[in-house]
């Protein structure tokens, strides 16, 4: 992840809710070459801006929790 790109404003909308990036299937946590920690998303193969992964999500969120959680779909 330490070279990839960041995730622009363009690319993720705020929401509030379970369906937040760190929920979906695609984010991937690591850390950098300074050991400081990342977050990025897999699939659009590029890193959040501090802490944004925590309050935002695109339109390819994808969840993974619903399974473990018994969570109602209709919830996001």
């Amino acid at each position: 992840m330490d070279d990839w790109g960041i995730l622009d404003d363009f690319e993720l909308q705020a929401w509030k809710g379970p369906c937040i990036c760190i929920t979906c299937q695609h984010v991937n946590l690591g850390v950098d070459r300074q050991c400081r920690p990342l977050a990025g998303c897999t699939l659009k193969k590029k890193t959040f801006k501090h802490g944004e992964h925590l309050s935002k999500r695109c339109s390819q969120w994808s969840p993974t929790w619903q399974k473990h959680v018994d969570c109602l779909p209709d919830v996001c």
